[in-house]
């Protein structure tokens, strides 16, 4: 109940401040589990996405927010945040995530590109997010923020009022991947289907815009 409450409060919040709108939430079955991959242009985007939909989603956060008890507590308990070191994700945290997924209820939200970007545009993925989805075994549905670099930029010391959209396509299924074998080129295969995804929503916002 904690976690639908603040979602509503969010999502008022956002539609007042940046006529924020869902596109594609269809996309997301009520049930079963899946992975969310989306851009990251902003510190905004985590709740962006999470506010989209109904469904609780599971969020990765860096460990070093976790250091303060109070918003420990804040993160595990209310927002569901998981702490991963960016700069590798070892296997206790791995265990954690599958464990999450394999409830068969829940969404999880990762970002292929691994941090946020400096300029709002679309970066390389990272092989932590192909791994994720080849551990998992699960659909992966394609994110895209539109407008969060503007409203919050990395080092911008202020918060502006800007429109936001967030574009939710399509799942995508990897079974091919599996059959593979795990291995580095597989890893980064799933990555930059996944990134490619993810600029294809891109693309077609753009194209609506225009």
């Amino acid at each position: 109940m904690p976690y639908h409450l603040f979602r509503i409060i969010l999502y008022c919040l956002a539609r007042i401040l940046f006529s924020y709108r869902a596109v594609g939430g269809e996309n997301i079955p009520r049930k079963g589990t899946f992975l969310l991959a989306s851009n990251h242009a902003s510190y905004l985007d985590p709740p962006l996405v999470g506010i989209g939909t109904s469904r609780p989603i599971t969020y990765l956060a860096k460990k070093e927010l976790f250091r303060n008890p109070l918003l420990d507590l804040f993160l595990r308990k209310l927002c569901y945040c998981i702490p991963v070191d960016r700069d590798k994700l070892d296997r206790k945290t791995f265990k954690e995530i599958l464990a999450v997924l394999k409830k068969d209820r829940e969404l999880m939200i990762i970002f292929p590109e691994g941090t946020r970007s400096l300029d709002g545009k679309l970066q390389e993925p990272k092989i932590g997010a192909g791994m994720i989805v080849y551990l998992a075994k699960v659909p992966v549905i394609p994110v895209y923020v539109k407008g969060s670099y503007a409203i919050w930029s990395k080092g911008a010391k202020s918060i502006k009022l800007r429109p936001c959209t967030v574009y939710f396509g399509k799942p995508m299924e990897f079974t091919n991947c599996f059959s593979k074998g795990h291995s580095r080129d597989v890893y980064m295969e799933i990555s930059r289907r996944v990134m490619e995804a993810i600029a294809q929503l891109e693309r077609e916002s753009n194209a609506l815009a225009g």
